[in-house]
């Protein structure tokens, strides 16, 4: 725990004086403060929206191959703003300051060498750093057609512990919204409805975790084969001496009517909306979705409840 706390207090330091130093970031966090929060609820899940016009960005970044190539890649450290510092993560990693944040603080964790983004490459360093982290932070990854807008850069982001309405539930009391199945030394299970259906995997033992969750991948390529992987989003959290990992699959990218054009929703779903917490850079996309078009989006970009309980329960 000392070595988390120490990590912690140096990434702490490390937002504080980026968001002095680097006019970029101390726009964005601004733009954060200023955000607004309301509540919508369907089925008695509770989401909320978060109008952040920051964000707008990243939430209509084309991440088709012909975009990603003619643009350089903004991960990498050659292409960074030069006011751009970072915090060695090891294994080749490093915490960088999202300077677009949806939370305060918020901190992109991308590799050092260009790589594409694959849950693969990156899943044992998720389970490390949430336990590195343990208790302060959860550590996330979006898939290359599911969020991320660097697909063509590995990199996994990292959020204060339980800042979504997912992440409080799942904290304070699992047994009511997850169907869990023991299975040797872990625990399996898939999220009750109305919410959009995740597999949860969770255990104390970090290998054990790891191990498993490397078969439901495999199993999802099986089942669900894409290129260049399954589509999901994931996170990662370790409390009180547990590992938990969620993995939403996911069935497309974004809602069919994504889009700026009148009628269309400006949201484009990654972790932190599946987690409850829907990113609307749009006042009117703020202004007017309620619990029944928060519904209809999950509907759209998920897999269906039942496949998943047919397919790794």
């Amino acid at each position: 725990m000392a070595a988390a706390n120490d990590l912690a207090g140096r990434l702490r330091a490390l937002w504080d004086a980026q968001a002095n130093e680097w006019p970029m970031m101390a726009k964005g966090v601004a733009c954060l403060a200023d955000s607004e929060v309301r509540e919508v609820e369907y089925g008695g899940l509770r989401c909320k929206l978060q109008f952040n016009p920051g964000r707008a960005v990243s939430a209509s970044a084309k991440v088709d191959a012909r975009s990603i190539a003619a643009r350089p890649c903004f991960l990498c450290e050659k292409n960074r703003p030069a006011k751009q510092r970072g915090v060695d993560a090891g294994d080749g990693y490093v915490f960088l300051c999202n300077p677009m944040p949806i939370f305060n603080p918020h901190f992109t964790v991308p590799t050092r060498n260009h790589q594409p983004q694959r849950i693969d490459a990156c899943l044992p360093k998720m389970l490390e750093l949430a336990q590195r982290l343990s208790g302060l932070f959860t550590v996330f990854y979006n898939g290359p057609k599911c969020g991320a807008s660097a697909p063509d850069h590995l990199h996994l982001q990292a959020s204060p512990l339980g800042a979504t309405p997912f992440e409080e539930q799942l904290i304070a009391d699992a047994s009511g919204f997850i169907d869990w199945s023991a299975q040797s030394d872990i625990t399996v299970g898939l999220t009750a409805e109305p919410g959009p259906p995740a597999i949860v995997v969770a255990g104390a033992d970090r290998d054990a975790v790891l191990a498993h969750v490397q078969k439901v991948l495999a199993s999802l390529a099986e089942h669900f084969p894409a290129d260049p992987e399954p589509m999901l989003n994931a996170l990662a959290l370790h409390t009180d001496g547990t590992f938990r990992v969620v993995l939403f699959p996911r069935a497309s990218h974004r809602p069919t009517n994504f889009g700026t054009d009148e009628g269309q929703v400006l949201v484009s779903p990654g972790l932190v909306d599946m987690l409850g917490l829907l990113i609307t850079p749009r006042r009117e996309d703020f202004d007017n979705l309620d619990g029944e078009a928060v519904a209809e989006i999950y509907r759209e970009v998920t897999r269906e409840r039942k496949e998943l309980a047919q397919s790794f329960m």
